[in-house]
């Protein structure tokens, strides 16, 4: 007599890593995978800025830590005997702080048309112009340069403001005021 063995497989459940995550600095984040009904799951990094550490690689809400800045592609894969496997990814950026907006000194001129502002230039993330108020509505040249001219100006008192952005984390702004007076009237 012998024996033979014979294991029929359940098709493993499909994967779903859960929804994209975009994050403002932190350095760890907990997974969204789905619940393993058929089969053992199992998280592996595809890509990233560095090699963070999964917690529980076979858990489907296991947590990430020692993260930075970047964007990394995690992959959830549930696997049962010989059936072919099902995966799924997930992408998760992670955003660091926005450089502190400086819109520069405030101006006080004389009958003038055009300034130049005096922005900082942002070291992390972009940084845009705004005309907050002012007697009319002027011409931000390049609304991304820090140093950007302002054309179409009449006499009175504007506010400008700087404002610096990364991805979801919150904006950094700042004011300026520019102040244009009118000539004296002449002496007779």
């Amino acid at each position: 007599t012998d024996d033979v063995q014979i294991s029929i497989y359940a098709t493993p459940t499909v994967s779903n890593a859960g929804p994209d995550q975009n994050l403002c600095n932190v350095n760890n984040t907990t997974l969204a995978g789905n619940a393993v009904v058929n089969g053992t799951g199992n998280w592996t990094l595809v890509s990233g800025p560095n090699v963070p550490s999964i917690t529980t690689a076979s858990s489907p809400t296991s947590t990430i830590t020692g993260m930075i800045a970047g964007t990394y592609i995690f992959r959830w894969t549930i696997s049962n005997g010989v059936c072919a496997a099902s995966a799924d990814n997930v992408q998760i950026t992670i955003f660091n702080l926005p450089t502190v907006a400086v819109a520069g000194p405030n101006q006080d001129l004389c009958s003038i048309t055009s300034i130049t502002l005096a922005g900082n230039t942002p070291a992390v993330g972009s940084g845009v112009w705004s005309n907050i108020s002012g007697p009319n509505t002027p011409t931000i040249t390049i609304p991304s340069n820090p140093t950007s001219t302002v054309t179409g100006m009449i006499d009175g008192v504007y506010v400008f403001e700087w404002t610096i952005s990364n991805g979801v984390c919150a904006s950094s702004f700042s004011d300026v005021t520019v102040t244009s007076y009118n000539l004296p009237t002449v002496v007779d």
